[in-house]
C-alpha cells in the first residue's frame, strides 16, 4: 500500500510518539522512511546556507544519528532530511520530491501550547499534501526516550 514514508519530525516526545507510528507502518509496508526536520526559520530568523544554520543541521543530524537511527529497524531504506524552512509548506515540497505516498504528523503535547501553529502547520499540510496524511495524537502514556523531549 505504501512504498514511501515521509515522518514530520522535531525532538519532541509527540513527534517521537508520531515517527514510532511511521517506523511501525514502513516495516510492515516494506517502505522507504524519510524523516524531515524543518528548522523553522520563521521562529528562529535562520537563512538556508548561514553559519548558524548548518551549525544547527550538524546537531540535528548527530542526535539523529545517535538518538533515532538505532530505533529504525527492520525498515528497508530509511534516510533524515534536515535544513531551514517554513515547516507546512516543506513537508509538502519533500513528500513531493521523494515521491511519498503518505505524511505523518505529530500533535503537540503540551496542554497549555497553543493550537494555533499545529493548525497552521497541519492545516497546509492536509491543503498542499501531495499525498496522504495521518495525524497523530499526543498520548501521554505511551513510553518515550526522554533524552529526546526537547527541541533545537
Amino acid at each position: 500500500m505504501f512504498n514511501c514514508i515521509l515522518a514530520a519530525f522535531k525532538f519532541t516526545t509527540a513527534s517521537q510518539l508520531a515517527l514510532k507510528r511511521a517506523i511501525a507502518l514502513a516495516r510492515s509496508q516494506q517502505a522507504e522512511l524519510h524523516i524531515f526536520n524543518a528548522l523553522d526559520y520563521a521562529d528562529t530568523g535562520l537563512k538556508k546556507q548561514s553559519p548558524k544554520s548548518r551549525e544547527l543541521i550538524a546537531a540535528a543530524e548527530h542526535q539523529f544519528e545517535a538518538e533515532i537511527a538505532p530505533m529504525i529497524t527492520g525498515v528497508p531504506k530509511f534516510a533524515f532530511h534536515c535544513f531551514p524552512a517554513d515547516p507546512g509548506v516543506a513537508i509538502c515540497k519533500q513528500a513531493a520530491e521523494i515521491d511519498a505516498d503518505l505524511i505523518v504528523l505529530g500533535a503537540h503535547q503540551a496542554p497549555g501550547m497553543s493550537l494555533g501553529r499545529l493548525d497552521y502547520v497541519a492545516m497546509t499540510v492536509f491543503e498542499k499534501a501531495p499525498c496522504a496524511v495521518m495525524l497523530v495524537p499526543y498520548i501521554s502514556t505511551e513510553p518515550v526516550n526522554p533524552k529526546l523531549d526537547f527541541q533545537i
